[in-house]
């Protein structure tokens, strides 16, 4: 009998940490909380929960940041829809115990949608983390991720005229990218569109015609269509815009 019981107490033990395993895949990583917009209609949100890695000023026409021998890089998904604005890249890195769904940052109506494939092949994001874990700054650090991971892209056309677009960037183990969007969609502001299967990394790039304030910066933890990662001076959760406003 004492036998029997170590046998069970051993495949028991073995077994705990595949359980475990197994309901961070299938439950714990695709849990949707439910979310609330802040009240405050000038607030744009995270479009995804994590780390902020960066918060980069980007000028008109370049839409670029430097993570490597610190060559410039031009983003150039973002830089055809944006190409005449000025404004800010904000950078979040969802760890494996963030919840992995994206959602809108602002109301508007979809411009673009935009796949581009990895080249040649996803690299892993390790090293971002390894960065926040030991708080090695510039987080991006080393992060060639960044340049060659496969991502898509969508941009928002606030009814302003002013375009936001918010990139998810897929990490080495991902099972595929997320996004239940078609150019021409209404959105709403806090509104959940899509998610990163095991992954990893979304950006938004905010013009300076909605920003009046950036309300993060690199290292703060954000929620997705809670956190205010920046305030407009127009509205941007759907309210119609006074003629003084436009």
């Amino acid at each position: 009998m004492s036998r029997v019981r170590w046998a069970v107490g051993v495949v028991s033990a073995s077994a705990a940490p595949f359980a475990v395993f197994v309901y961070w895949r299938t439950r714990f990583f695709f849990r949707d909380p439910h979310r609330v917009p802040p009240a405050d209609p000038r607030a744009v949100t995270a479009p995804a929960d994590g780390f902020v890695t960066y918060v980069k000023r980007v000028e008109a026409g370049t839409t670029a940041f430097a993570v490597k021998n610190g060559r410039t890089i031009a983003l150039d998904e973002i830089a055809g829809v944006a190409a005449n604005d000025n404004g800010y890249l904000i950078g979040i890195y969802m760890s494996e115990y963030s919840v992995h769904r994206n959602r809108i940052p602002i109301a508007g109506i979809i411009g673009m949608r935009r796949h581009r494939s990895a080249a040649p092949f996803n690299k892993s994001m390790a090293r971002v983390g390894a960065n926040l874990l030991t708080r090695r700054t510039p987080y991006d650090e080393g992060c060639d991720y960044l340049l060659t991971n496969e991502r898509l892209t969508i941009s928002i056309e606030h009814q302003s005229g002013a375009v936001v677009t918010v990139t998810q960037i897929a990490d080495l183990w991902v099972n595929r990218i997320v996004a239940h969007l078609s150019v021409g969609d209404t959105v709403e502001r806090g509104e959940q569109y899509g998610m990163i299967r095991f992954g990893s990394q979304c950006d938004v790039f905010v013009p300076d015609a909605l920003v009046d304030e950036i309300t993060v910066r690199p290292g703060n933890y954000v929620f997705a269509g809670e956190t205010t990662v920046a305030r407009s001076p127009i509205l941007v959760d759907g309210s119609q815009q006074s003629e003084e406003e436009r």
